[in-house]
């Protein structure tokens, strides 16, 4: 059975701030660069391809790690209007 995305909880800001390291690291597995925390604290990436596959693999990698839900929009998404400060 393949893993599955639970939104139990979503990561705090703090929470990706203190494993920055390693979601870099998965988001370098994932194909995903320019990871950016907004204020709502989810994360924007850019993706190298198109499709959420990866994306939605990176979530669920980044989720277990962390221990709780973490939000990514990619940056093509529409309406991504918000600001957003480098993780």
């Amino acid at each position: 059975m393949s893993a599955t995305i639970v939104e139990d909880r979503r990561a705090t800001r703090a929470e990706l701030v203190a494993h920055r390291d390693v979601l870099h690291s998965l988001a370098t597995e994932y194909d995903l660069t320019n990871l950016r925390v907004r204020t709502d604290d989810a994360l924007v990436a850019t993706a190298a391809s198109r499709g959420y596959r990866k994306v939605a693999s990176f979530v669920n990698a980044a989720s277990e790690f962390v221990g709780a839900y973490v939000y990514v929009v990619t940056d093509d998404t529409p309406g991504l209007e918000a600001a957003a400060a480098p993780l």
